[in-house]
This record gives structure tokens, C-alpha cells and sequence, in this order.
């Protein structure tokens, strides 16, 4: 019963988020232990396929674009269009650029 619970929201989440890479599931190969076992944060961008070909290939971690000035400034007026918006906050934070310049 758990299992098919698992699978189900799996099903769901996949049609929501997709894997900014390669555009499968977000949990990884449908059906596989770490889709259905892995806790995928909200952040997360990539499977997890894809997330072990960029630590191979020592790329680092994919980050989108930190939101600029005058992306801050219209969100305190309204809410922002953008769906990754609070996950471009989150990577500014997280992965802050020396001498950005916005």
C-alpha cells in the first residue's frame, strides 16, 4: 500500500518538475530505488543520473541565474511570474558570485 502511495505522488511530482537536463522525472528512473526511496528537496534541479554525470565530469552543481535588482525590487510589489523563483533566491544565496554584476 506505502508502494503504491510512493508511486503515485512520484507520478504527480514528475508531471509538475522535470529534470532541467535531460527532462525525465525528477526522482530518477521510474520505478528505481532512489525515486522511490530518495527524498528530492525542492530545490532540486536534476535526477539523479544526471546529478552523478556532473560530479564525474567535475562540473559542480547546476544553479540558476541569481535573480537581479531589478527582479527584487518588482517582487515586493508582486508576486514574481517566474515558477524557479524561490529556487533562484535559494542558489543566490547558496551559491553566491564574486563580483557579480547585475
Amino acid at each position: 500500500m506505502a508502494r503504491k502511495h510512493l508511486e503515485k505522488a512520484r507520478e504527480t511530482n514528475a508531471v509538475l518538475r522535470t529534470c532541467r537536463t535531460c527532462r525525465g522525472p525528477i526522482g530518477g528512473e521510474a520505478g528505481s530505488p532512489p525515486e522511490l526511496l530518495g527524498k528530492a528537496g525542492p530545490d532540486r534541479l536534476e535526477c539523479p543520473q544526471c546529478v552523478s554525470e556532473r560530479e564525474v565530469e567535475e562540473l559542480g552543481p547546476l544553479v540558476l541565474p541569481a535573480p537581479t535588482k531589478r527582479e527584487l525590487v518588482a517582487v515586493l510589489v508582486s508576486a514574481p511570474d517566474d515558477p524557479w523563483w524561490e529556487d533562484r533566491v535559494l542558489h543566490a544565496k547558496l551559491y553566491p558570485a564574486k563580483d557579480r554584476r547585475v
